[in-house]
């Protein structure tokens, strides 16, 4: 789909002076695209300039238009020495590329130059026109719309979800090259902007190809990273959530029960995570979590797991049936990965708790830098455990999928994290968010504000020692005493009182190595971090008197002589879920009576604390009254 891109420079405001002698500016600007450059008047002796340049016209096609910024150059103009530059701006051009968009881009950008930050603005004009093109063997993705967002877009409706997409580009780091070595610092940062700024759109091209392929036209929880390799390279990485979305009319209101229409089998493989899973509180959740270094690319699903088989013995027939039909809607697609973290109410049918993973990598094995095989291998690997650690729960998918990497020298950190699902089988078997024509055979047999709590996993058989309590509004299921998820919070899911921010921070100390004796000593200790980190998080938790986390995110950064943690989440209080318990101080010295007394202390302040907090969050769990004898068999609660 061929197409003409036109320019048209305007003004300039705010320009630094670049003549001494005069305190002004002799401004002019090249307006460049791909290989063709333009290039206005010089405004001599001014700060403000104005332009009102013709129309700079560019006949290119289409792929170029997403993989290349329009490129404006702004420069002082000498007379007996070279031109002065001043800054630049890059301007996306697939913004005016879907058939939803504005015809034209214009107004003030900020002009930037790496050396010496914002150097004023200028106005410009820029329009697309794009001619038909039926060529089904083209390479551009014109037409398919990117969200941030993790949530389906307001004034749009989900007409069917296809599943995970993602995509990842290679480049030398121009910083690296030996050009570097005699080019100035200004020529060497311009080359790493535009590069990036080029990858990013090649990038972003390549992940529109995949979800047209799928029959989509959107990308909804896009999360798009950089990672600076040093020397083995530049790699730019996005994942997201394919979807077809429908642009609501200008008087119609989107409804929140139906944000998601219908779901779609083709899946991509999606970068994995290990399971974390918190249970009860006198148990840190359980951390399904591996950690590998290049001696040991190969991350093999431990063995003798479950898989959640059948349900229990509380789970009833019902709960039997809705595993059979999931199992069958399932048979013939991958397995489902989301970034997306909201979702209507009955999407999730059961939340197993958070999985992640991680594993330590050493850049300098890598055979070929330039080349991405080596890295989706290693997200490949986690991937696969992913996979395994929600299959333990009891769970067929995973939601509110998150990836990032810290990299420090020849070692990378790769993290990934979401929550292990079981998602409604009608969704699966179906794809119909019709929640009016429901399917009762396929109902659970509890309140749907609850049922999300309830374990996914077969109590008999569970993958973790944990001791479980009966749901505190059906009584008939079992839930965990504290529930972790990355995701929002469900809709119909039933709180107290008002949430609050749970943070948990971390540094630990490791000796200075380098190459395998490095990664294999951060890879020992990021598991004892996480631990401490789930600890810090239980124990705020219990402070709050809160017993759930939403929304959950596990930050670990490597430096030369460090590790970081930083975990932060919305705790509330879930109705669901029983009380969480106090925190009582252990060690008590027997016969020693002043640290007794200071013991003692310390915990009447603990004890204060918790009353204060549950007065300042207004958190008054609702009472039991009559049990059902059948279900609890006597037992008083």
């Amino acid at each position: 789909m061929p197409g003409k891109l036109k320019a048209k420079i305007v003004a300039g405001r705010h320009l630094p002076v670049m003549d001494r002698a005069s305190d002004l500016t002799d401004a002019f600007v090249e307006v460049k695209f791909g290989n063709t450059t333009f290039k206005t008047d010089v405004c001599p002796k001014s700060l403000n300039p104005q332009w009102n340049s013709e129309w700079f016209k560019f006949e290119v096609d289409d792929e170029d238009l997403q993989d290349e910024p329009l490129q404006i150059t702004v420069l002082d103009h000498d007379t007996y020495s070279a031109n002065d530059a001043i800054g630049k701006v890059y301007i996306d051009i697939d913004p005016l590329l879907c058939s939803e968009a504005a015809s034209v881009i214009s107004g003030w950008f900020p002009i930037y130059d790496t050396i010496h930050g914002i150097r004023g603005e200028i106005n410009v004009l820029v329009k697309v026109e794009l001619f038909n093109d039926l060529n089904r063997f083209r390479q551009s993705s014109c037409g398919v719309k990117f969200f941030c967002t993790t949530s389906i877009p307001r004034c749009y409706r989900a007409a069917m979800v296809h599943g995970f997409v993602e995509e990842l580009v290679v480049n030398e780091d121009p910083e690296y090259q030996w050009i570097d070595r005699i080019r100035t610092p200004r020529a060497s940062n311009e080359a790493r902007q535009r590069l990036i700024s080029l990858m990013s759109g090649e990038l972003q091209r390549k992940i529109g190809l995949k979800v047209l392929e799928m029959g989509g036209n959107a990308v909804v929880g896009y999360l798009q990273c950089f990672d600076l390799e040093g020397e083995s390279g530049l790699v730019v990485r996005a994942i997201g959530t394919a979807c077809t979305l429908d642009k609501l009319s200008s008087g119609s209101a989107p409804n929140t029960n139906t944000h998601l229409c219908t779901l779609t089998q083709p899946l991509l493989p999606m970068p994995a995570i290990p399971l974390q899973r918190m249970e009860r509180s006198r148990y840190l959740p359980c951390s399904r979590q591996s950690s590998s270094s290049d001696t040991d690319l190969s991350l093999t699903p431990k063995t003798g797991m479950g898989s959640g088989g059948s349900a229990g013995k509380e789970a009833g027939p019902l709960k039997t049936l809705l595993r059979q039909q999931t199992q069958t809607a399932l048979e013939q697609r991958e397995f489902p990965f989301f970034t997306l973290t909201s979702f209507p109410p009955g999407f999730l049918v059961h939340v197993g708790g958070v999985v992640s993973a991680r594993s330590v990598k050493l850049l300098d094995r890598i055979h070929n830098p330039d080349e991405p095989e080596t890295r989706d291998a290693w997200w490949e690997e986690i991937r696969q455990e992913i996979k395994s650690h929600a299959k333990a729960l009891g769970c067929h998918a995973v939601v509110g999928y998150s990836e990032s990497t810290s990299i420090c020298e020849e070692v990378c950190i790769l993290s990934a994290s979401g929550t292990a699902a079981i998602l409604n089988p009608r969704y699966m078997r179906e794809g119909c968010l019709d929640i009016g024509s429901t399917d009762h055979r396929f109902e659970e047999p509890s309140p749907p504000s609850c049922g999300f709590c309830h374990i996914p996993y077969d109590e008999l058989n569970m993958p973790f020692p944990a001791q479980l309590t009966y749901c505190y509004h059906c009584r008939r299921q079992k839930v965990p005493d504290v529930l972790f998820t990355t995701i929002d919070m469900p809709p119909e899911a039933a709180v107290t009182g008002k949430g609050c921010l749970i943070q948990a921070r971390l540094c630990r100390l490791k000796k200075k190595a380098q190459g395998e004796v490095n990664a294999t000593a951060i890879s020992n200790l990021l598991p004892f971090m996480e631990y401490e980190l789930h600890t810090q998080l239980m124990n705020k938790l219990k402070l709050r008197s809160m017993n759930a986390l939403f929304g959950l995110h596990i930050q670990i950064s490597v430096g030369e002589n460090m590790l970081l943690g930083l975990a932060s989440a919305t705790g509330v209080y879930l109705t669901a879920l029983p009380a969480p318990g106090g925190i009582q101080i252990a060690g008590k010295t027997p016969g020693d009576l002043s640290n007794e007394h200071h013991i003692l202390t310390i915990q009447k302040r603990i004890n204060d604390t918790i009353a204060k907090n549950k007065e300042l969050y207004q958190i008054n769990p609702p009472k039991l009254f009559a049990l059902d004898p059948e279900v609890f068999g006597g037992i008083n609660m």
